[in-house]
């Protein structure tokens, strides 16, 4: 449990410092490229093209799901899946600690039927049924708990564990990690080579301009 606690600290600093590099190096060029075409586009006469407030790492992360995900799902999964819903849906609540604890578990339980992952489901329910009153994570009275219920306790939070791992790395920051490695084994900079293009379509967004106003 520790390591996999670990496991998922480091991923979230890796990322979060690869962002903050990502909006510092590149993200300010791209807000400095989008002013310039804007200006390109009012010298023109033309109307320009609102700008996102964040310009994007990475493609659209739901374009790139597998093919799973377009499935239909079978018999026996909806089986499944009604039986989790059953047993912990949320308004089957007896106060609000419990409510959210089974909110928790229905949102992961949603994901896996979206995805078609019938294992997790499963193990989503056997956990559930295991001890239906699993206590939070952090809190030290767990170890002395009777040992079912510190094992579903552990299989609870091993499975939000995976869940968050799992959309860190759909992320587009965590894309554009893979690339960075990927290209870093190559033995090239792929942050550096961004930022030089950048840096281009600034300079010849810039010439642009000035041949606009000039005319």
């Amino acid at each position: 449990m520790t390591r996999r606690e670990l496991e998922l600290a480091n991923v979230k600093v890796e990322l979060q410092t690869l962002q903050g590099r990502y909006l510092q190096n590149v993200g300010v060029l791209y807000a400095e490229l989008g002013a310039i075409e804007a200006a390109i586009a009012e010298a023109e006469g033309r109307t320009p093209i609102a700008a996102p407030d964040d310009e994007p790492l990475d493609d659209d992360p739901a374009a790139t799901n597998s093919d799973a995900t377009r499935l239909a799902p079978s018999d026996t999964l909806k089986r499944v899946f009604r039986d989790v819903a059953k047993a912990i849906h949320p308004d089957l609540a007896l106060d609000e600690p419990a409510r959210c604890r089974r909110h928790s578990l229905m949102a992961e339980a949603n994901r896996a039927y979206a995805e078609r992952d019938e294992d997790r489901l499963r193990l989503i329910l056997g956990s559930w049924e295991r001890d239906p009153d699993w206590a939070d994570g952090d809190d030290p009275r767990a170890y002395w708990l009777p040992a079912p219920r510190r094992i579903a306790l552990m299989e609870a939070r091993l499975l939000a564990i995976d869940a968050e791992l799992l959309d860190l790395s759909r992320s587009a920051v965590s894309r554009l990690k893979v690339k960075i490695d990927e290209a870093r084994a190559r033995g090239w900079d792929l942050m550096a080579e961004m930022i030089l293009s950048m840096k281009r379509e600034i300079a010849a967004a810039n010439a642009k301009l000035a041949t606009a106003r000039a005319k």
